[in-house]
C-alpha cells in the first residue's frame, strides 16, 4: 500500500483473541425517552448489577465503579464519568486528544489512553464501560451481524457467519477541536493507502465488544473505534478493506497537531 507523505514505523502487536476459524493477521489491531428519573435510576441499577457480575479482571487498567453514577445535568442531558449524553437527540459527547497525525498503518480512530495508542489517531481517558452504559441508556442496538464474516473462512461463514439484519445500529463520529466551531467527520482523518485518497464517507457499526471470562474486553483492551476489524472494539466499520491491517493511515493534511484536545460526538445521523 502507498501512503503519500506518511512515515511508517516498525509497529507490531499481538494477535487478537478469536475463534480458530478467524484468519490470522500480522498486526494486533428509536429516540430514547426517559419517562422519569426513577426509570433511569432503575436502568442504571440493573446495568450496575451486570457490571458487578462481570467485573474487569485485566491488570494495569483504570478502575471502573461497579455501579456507574449517572447524573442529570439538564432537561434531557446526563453525565456518566467524563461522558455527556442527551436523551432527546441521542447524542454522546466526550473529550479526546489527537495522538497521531501521520504514518501508519493505523487500526483505530480511537483507543483509551492505556490502549494501543501506537495504532490510533485519537486517545481518550473515558471508560469504555461508561460509554457502553451511555449507548445502552440511549437504546442503541449493538450486534455483530455479518460485520466480521470477512475474517472467517468460507466454510466457517457457512456454519457461524452472521446476517446483515443482525448488525448493530449505524453511528457517525465528528471531532470538534477546542477553539473551533465546526466539527469534522472522523473519516476525513483517515487515508486509504490503496487509492491514496481520504476514507470514503459513511458510518460505523455499534458492535458492542464482548465479555470474555467475566471481563468486558473493550475496557480491558481500550479498543473503541476500529478501522481494522476488531471484535473487541465497541465500533467497527464495513467499508471495503476493513479486513486489511495495512491499508489505512493517518491523513496528516487534515489532522490537527498532536496534543490538540477536543470533543468527539456520536450521533445516529450525520
Amino acid at each position: 500500500m502507498n501512503f503519500p507523505d506518511l512515515r511508517f514505523g516498525s509497529l507490531t502487536g499481538s494477535p487478537a483473541p478469536g475463534s480458530q476459524s478467524l484468519v490470522t493477521r500480522p498486526f494486533q489491531k428509536s429516540i430514547l425517552r426517559v419517562a422519569s428519573d426513577m426509570s433511569l435510576r432503575l436502568l442504571v441499577s440493573l446495568l450496575g448489577l451486570l457490571l458487578t457480575v462481570f467485573p474487569g479482571t485485566a491488570q494495569e487498567k483504570p478502575a471502573v465503579s461497579p455501579q456507574p453514577e449517572v447524573k442529570k445535568i439538564g432537561e434531557t442531558r446526563y453525565r456518566i464519568g467524563g461522558i455527556e449524553f442527551d436523551a432527546k437527540t441521542r447524542e454522546v459527547r466526550f473529550p479526546v486528544t489527537v495522538n497521531m497525525r501521520e504514518g501508519g498503518p493505523i487500526e483505530y480512530v480511537l483507543v483509551h489512553e492505556h490502549g494501543k495508542v501506537h495504532e490510533s489517531i485519537f486517545t481518550t481517558a473515558i471508560s469504555p464501560t461508561h460509554l457502553q452504559v451511555a449507548m445502552k441508556l440511549l437504546r442503541y442496538k449493538s450486534g455483530n451481524g455479518d460485520v466480521f464474516n470477512r475474517l472467517l473462512t468460507p466454510e466457517a461463514i457457512a456454519k457461524e457467519g452472521g446476517k446483515k439484519e443482525d448488525r448493530g445500529d449505524s453511528v457517525f463520529f465528528r471531532f470538534l477541536a477546542e477553539g473551533t466551531e465546526t466539527g469534522v467527520p472522523v473519516y476525513e482523518f483517515v487515508i486509504d493507502g490503496e487509492s491514496a485518497t481520504p476514507m470514503s464517507p459513511g458510518p460505523w457499526i455499534y458492535t458492542g465488544s464482548k465479555v470474555e471470562e467475566g471481563t468486558f474486553m473493550a475496557e480491558a483492551e481500550g479498543s473503541i473505534i476500529a478501522v481494522y476489524l476488531d471484535p473487541l472494539a465497541l465500533f467497527n466499520m464495513t467499508r471495503a478493506g476493513a479486513d486489511l491491517d495495512d491499508r489505512w493511515g493517518a491523513r496528516s493534511s487534515a489532522i490537527p497537531e498532536i496534543g490538540t484536545k477536543g470533543t468527539l460526538t456520536i450521533r445516529f445521523e450525520e
